[in-house]
């Protein structure tokens, strides 16, 4: 099969330059460079390939601990915060949510999605 493939001047010079180094020619490497990446795209796992991986291999019973009680217990226990105040922090959180919503329609924008 042959292939005719236009290269920027650029990336040219640094292919010649890089086998030159290497005392090949520059289709030589090219060859080379292509190999290699095509059989690093065959072993790189599909995304499903590595969910079924994780699927199949067993918990650690090293990293389980048991419960010592019960949750819901420990969070009608736990001390409430004296100063925290609920109207500020809805209108600070109203705050951040006007500025969010700032960001996303000026990077809709700039993006040509609106």
């Amino acid at each position: 099969m042959t292939i005719t493939i236009t290269l920027p001047p650029e990336l040219s010079a640094r292919l010649e330059h890089r086998a030159n180094k290497r005392n090949v020619s520059a289709e030589e490497l090219t060859l080379r460079l292509l190999n290699a990446a095509l059989q690093d795209q065959d072993a790189v796992p599909t995304p499903e390939a590595v969910v079924e991986k994780i699927r199949a291999t067993p918990p650690n019973p090293r990293g389980l601990r048991p419960a010592t009680g019960s949750l819901a217990d420990a969070l009608r226990q736990a001390p409430s915060v004296a100063d925290f105040d609920l109207a500020a922090w809805n209108q600070a959180w109203t705050t951040v949510e006007a500025e969010l919503n700032a960001l996303t329609r000026a990077n809709d924008i700039a993006e040509s999605r609106g």
